[in-house]
């Protein structure tokens, strides 16, 4: 700390200093609390998603989209525990930071300002034996000037002459007689060696706290990169199970199935009523070729006759283009 600076400048400096750390302790904590409470609600909406995700897959009919369902929803439920392990509001989680930063308040924080408002107060004394100091000078000055302004005016009524000494150098001959008193000296003394321990416990306490908060970055850092990479660890495979998923071989078995179901009662009894129609039908409609059998050949004749007719006339036509 550089000599020059007077005892009011390092207070100054060191109250800024403390508020300003204290700031942000203070800062950090309050994210803190709101950061821990997003993660805490969002795992808990993230294992609701997961459960909803396995009750659809379980109403799913090809066994390897339900087993792709099945494991997307416990995966998801993972990340959603491992979310909250790390950075929810458990123990161990981000309200383990929220921890570790009242620990900085009671451990740097608080002593710091204990430390400084003990200098605060030594300071103040110093400062309070100074005007006694400064007080008692300036009452000498004024009484030994009064003294002096007295014998002249003693002198001038008198016809004598007035004494050499004039009341300013009066005063400051008297000021100059007072002596530093010994409450002042040992209140500086006591300041001096206050400010030596202060410079000695704050040096300590700024390495206390930016290692402190380096230590809490990281750690924060850290449990971030864990939660990341345990839900890369936990859906990464899923995509191997989701493409594990045939659709020919869904069809397939959709198929199967559809071949393998047995008639009710009622199909067939359906069956039974459809055939004896059909067999109704056809009874009938040979009954009725025997009956207008005499029609039929006779309107088979006409056709054939209009056919002939239509190949003569035909004919004809290109005999008289020929002709021509």
């Amino acid at each position: 700390m550089p000599s020059a600076t007077s005892a009011e400048e390092r207070s100054t400096m060191f109250a800024l200093r403390l508020a300003a750390y204290e700031s942000c302790v203070k800062g950090i904590k309050t994210e803190m609390v709101a950061h821990t409470k997003a993660h805490t609600q969002g795992a808990t909406r993230n294992k609701e998603f997961g459960n909803k995700m396995g009750t659809i897959g379980r109403k799913e009919h090809v066994d390897s989209l339900k087993d792709a369902f099945d494991k997307v929803s416990k995966a998801i439920q993972g990340v959603a525990e491992a979310r909250l392990e790390y950075l929810g509001d458990g123990e161990g989680g981000g309200a383990n930071l929220i921890g570790r930063l009242n620990e900085t308040k009671t451990g740097v924080i608080d002593p710091t300002r204990s430390l400084l408002n003990d200098r605060a107060a030594k300071v103040k004394n110093v400062d309070k034996e100074v005007k006694n100091y400064e007080a008692k000078k300036t009452k000498a000055g004024k009484a030994a000037a009064a003294a002096i302004t007295k014998q002249v005016k003693a002198a001038a009524k008198q016809g004598i002459d007035p004494p050499e000494e004039t009341p300013e150098h009066a005063s400051e001959v008297a000021i100059a007689g007072i002596d530093m008193p010994e409450t002042l000296l040992d209140a500086r003394e006591t300041l001096k060696n206050t400010d030596t321990v202060v410079d000695d416990i704050l040096g300590k306490y700024e390495e206390m706290r930016i290692v402190d908060m380096q230590l809490f970055l990281e750690d924060f850092m850290r449990r971030e990169i864990m939660w990341h990479a345990k839900a890369i660890e936990l859906l990464s495979p899923m995509i191997g199970a989701i493409r594990e998923v045939d659709a020919k071989d869904a069809m397939a078995q959709f198929y199967k199935r559809v071949e393998e179901v047995e008639e009710t009662e009622k199909d067939k009894e359906l069956d039974e009523a459809d055939k004896k129609k059909r067999a109704s039908m056809e009874a009938e409609g040979e009954g009725g070729g025997a009956q207008g059998g005499g029609e039929k050949p006779k309107e088979k004749t006409k056709e054939k006759t209009k056919e002939k007719t239509k190949e003569k006339t035909k004919e004809e036509e290109e005999e008289e283009e020929e002709g021509l």
